[in-house]
C-alpha cells in the first residue's frame, strides 16, 4: 500500500477499487488555479468599468441641472407686480430694469368677424344653388374659392373655408343658430387693424357680399406707457394684445381697458432668493460629483498601511475629470476681465465679478478633513455681492456667449454659434480715405468690409464668424496689442461659469471623452484576458484528455495485475494444501 500526495490531492491505494475520477477532478483543479487569477483579475477592471459608468451617469446629471439655468433669463429671474392683474399682467426678462412704470390701456387688439344677415333654417340646407365662387381680402391679399358645387350645404362650405389651403391660415369660418336660423360667420385669425376680412363677391347663392355685416372691427392695441405719448389723442399701438417692445425686457399682457386718465402700476424687481437658490444648487451639484470622485481616488491610510480606493491613481479620473472640473471654478471666466477702479478718478473697467470666490464660493482646503476639495458658499458675501450688482453676478454665471465691447470704436454685432469661441479679443483697425482697409483679431487677419464698416473675425481663428462694427470712423489706425494699455480695443465674447461647466462636462461625457476612452482600455483588457481564459480552458480541456487517457490505461494495466495476482495467490493456495 502506498500513500501519494500532491498539492491538496490524497489518494491511497492502487489496484481494482482506486478513484481515479476524483485524481483527475484533483489535478485539473490545480491546473485551474492560473483561470482563477485571471477571472479575478477580470473582475478588478470590470469593477472600474462599472465605476466609470457610475461617474458618467452622475456627470450626465449635473450636466443636465446646469443646462437649466445656463442663460441670464433662466439664472436671473424677474418679478413684475400689476397694481390691476384684470387690465393688464406682466412678465420680465434678464433685461428689464429693477424699476416702476404706469400703463393706461385705451382699447384692445382684436380680430374682424363678418356674420350673414340672413341663414338657412339648418346647417345642413343647400348654400349654394349653383356653381359659385368667394372671394374675399384678408390684410391686403385677395383670396377666391372657385368652382364651389352647386349643392353644397352650409356646413359643408363652412368645412371647405376651414380646411382649404388658401384660407384656413387666414380666416375660420363656423355658424350660429339665433333659434330661427342658422348663419353664417366668418373671421379673421389674427388681431390689428391691418387684418380685416373684406368680402368683395359671392355668387352662386340665394346672398351676395351685400347680405353680411361687420360685428366685430379689427383695431389694434392702444396704450401709454409713463405717460406716452403725451397727447391725448395719440397712442402706441400694436397688432396684439401681448406687447413685449415698449418696455425694454417688459412682456405685457393686455386684458382690459383703464378709464382715461387712471393708468395702473407695473413694477420690476430681482429675485435675489431665487439666484441665491440657483448658487446654491450650482455648489451643491458639483460637489455632489466632487465627492464621488474624491471617494472613488481615495487613500485610506493607518500606521502601518495605506489602501486605496477602486480607481486610486487613474490618471483619467484625477485629472482628465476632476482636475478640469476644479479649473472651471477656480479660474476667470472666460471672456471676463479683472475690475479696476482708478481712485484718482474713480473711473472702472472691467468686470465687477470675474470669479466665484468674489462670490463667496471658495474650494475647502482642510487638508484630511471630511470636506476637503469640496466647495463652500458664503451666503453673506454672496447676498453682498447681489445687493451690489446683480447683473453681474448673474453674468459671471450664465453668460451665454454674451458679447461686449469695452471700446466706443466697437459695437459688437454676433457670432457662430459653435464656430466662434468664447474670450477676450484684441482689435486693430485703420481707416484710409474714409474707408475701412484693414483690421486684426488677436493679431490674425480679419476680413472686413468697407461698405457696411463691419469687421468679421478669420476662418480658423477662435473669433472666427464673430462680427463687430467701426463707429469710429476718421481716418487712423485704431488699437494696442497691449490689451492693458489705454488705447486698446477689446471686445469680450463672456461665457459664464455654468456654461463653462456644461461645456466641460459635454466633453468629459462624450465619445471622444476620457472616460469613453478609458472604459474602450478596459473593455480591450478584458478581452485580453478572455483570450487568455479561453487559451487555459483549452489546454486543461487536453489535459484532462491526457490524465483520463492515462489512467484508462492504468486502471486496465492494475486490473490485469490484480487477476494474475488472484491466479497466484490461488496456486499457492493449491500447492500449500497438496
Amino acid at each position: 500500500m502506498s500513500d501519494y500526495t500532491s498539492g491538496n490531492i490524497n489518494f491511497t491505494g492502487l489496484g481494482s477499487g482506486t478513484d481515479f475520477q476524483s485524481l483527475i477532478d484533483g489535478l485539473i483543479k490545480l491546473e485551474r488555479v492560473h483561470i482563477n487569477r485571471l477571472e479575478s483579475w477580470k473582475s478588478t477592471w470590470s469593477d472600474k468599468v462599472e465605476k466609470f459608468q457610475e461617474l458618467n451617469t452622475a456627470l450626465l446629471g449635473l450636466q443636465t441641472s446646469l443646462k437649466s439655468m445656463d442663460t441670464l433669463d433662466e439664472f436671473m429671474s424677474k418679478t413684475v407686480s400689476t397694481s390691476d392683474s384684470d387690465v393688464a399682467t406682466a412678465t420680465a426678462n434678464s433685461e428689464a430694469t429693477v424699476t416702476s412704470h404706469t400703463v393706461e390701456v385705451n382699447q384692445l387688439a382684436q380680430n374682424d368677424i363678418i356674420v350673414g344677415y340672413h341663414g338657412t333654417a339648418s346647417e345642413k340646407d343647400t348654400y349654394f344653388t349653383s356653381t359659385g365662387e368667394f372671394t374675399f381680402s384678408y390684410a391686403g391679399e385677395s383670396i377666391t374659392l372657385s368652382n364651389i358645387p352647386a349643392g353644397t350645404t352650409l356646413q359643408g362650405f363652412v368645412s371647405m373655408i376651414n380646411a382649404h389651403a388658401d384660407t384656413r391660415d387666414k380666416i375660420r369660418a363656423a355658424t350660429i343658430n339665433d333659434g330661427s336660423e342658422v348663419h353664417l360667420q366668418i373671421y379673421g385669425l389674427d388681431l390689428g387693424a391691418e387684418n380685416a376680412v373684406i368680402l368683395s363677391n359671392l355668387s352662386g347663392t340665394v346672398y351676395d357680399e351685400t347680405d353680411f355685416y361687420r360685428s366685430q372691427n379689427a383695431q389694434n392695441s392702444q396704450i401709454k406707457v409713463d405717460g406716452y405719448p403725451f397727447l391725448a389723442a395719440q397712442w402706441i399701438e400694436r397688432d396684439t394684445n401681448t406687447v413685449d417692445d415698449v418696455i425694454p425686457g417688459v412682456t405685457l399682457n393686455l386684458k382690459k381697458t383703464t378709464p382715461a386718465g387712471s393708468p395702473i402700476n407695473i413694477g420690476v424687481t430681482t429675485d435675489k432668493e431665487g439666484m441665491v437658490e440657483n448658487v446654491q444648487k450650482f455648489v451643491d451639484q458639483t460637489n455632489t460629483v466632487r465627492q464621488m470622485i474624491k471617494d472613488l481616488t481615495s487613500v485610506t491610510t493607518s500606521s502601518d498601511s495605506a489602501k486605496g480606493s477602486i480607481l486610486t491613481g487613474n490618471y483619467g479620473v484625477e485629472l482628465l475629470v476632476g482636475q478640469r472640473l476644479k479649473d472651471v471654478t477656480a479660474s476667470r471666466g472666460i471672456g471676463f476681465s479683472w475690475f479696476h477702479e482708478d481712485p484718482a478718478t474713480g473711473n472702472t473697467s472691467g468686470d465687477r465679478y470675474s470669479a466665484l470666490s468674489q462670490l463667496g464660493i471658495k474650494t475647502n482646503a482642510d487638508s484630511g478633513g471630511a470636506n476637503m476639495g469640496l466647495l463652500e458658499l458664503d451666503t453673506d458675501e454672496l447676498t453682498k455681492a447681489l445687493n451690489d450688482d446683480p447683473m453681474a453676478v448673474a453674468k459671471l454665471f450664465s453668460a451665454n456667449y454674451l458679447g461686449e465691447s469695452e471700446s466706443p470704436n466697437l459695437t459688437y454685432l454676433s457670432h457662430i454659434s459653435n464656430v466662434t469661441e468664447a474670450g477676450q479679443y484684441n482689435v486693430q483697425y485703420e481707416v484710409s480715405g474714409g474707408k475701412l482697409i484693414s483690421a486684426s483679431i488677436n493679431g490674425h487677419t480679419a476680413s472686413v468690409d468697407s461698405t457696411t464698416w463691419q469687421i468679421t473675425g478669420g476662418a480658423g481663428t477662435p473669433a472666427a464668424g464673430m462680427a463687430i462694427r467701426v463707429e469710429n470712423r476718421a481716418d487712423g489706425v485704431y488699437g494696442n496689442s497691449n490689451t492693458k494699455a489705454s488705447d486698446a480695443m477689446n471686445v469680450n465674447l463672456k461665457l459664464g461659469k455654468i456654461g463653462e461647466m456644461v461645456g466641460i462636462l459635454g466633453e468629459i461625457t462624450s465619445e471622444e471623452g476620457p472616460l469613453e476612452i478609458l472604459q474602450d482600455n478596459y473593455d480591450s483588457i478584458m478581452k485580453n484576458i478572455d483570450k487568455k481564459i479561453a487559451s487555459e480552458e483549452d489546454r486543461i480541456a487536453l489535459k484532462k484528455r491526457m490524465l483520463t487517457q492515462k489512467y484508462a490505461r492504468l486502471d486496465a494495466l492494475l486490473g490485469n495485475y490484480q487477476g494474475k495476482s488472484a491466479q497466484l495467490t490461488a496456486s499457492v493456495t493449491q500447492l500449500m494444501k497438496a
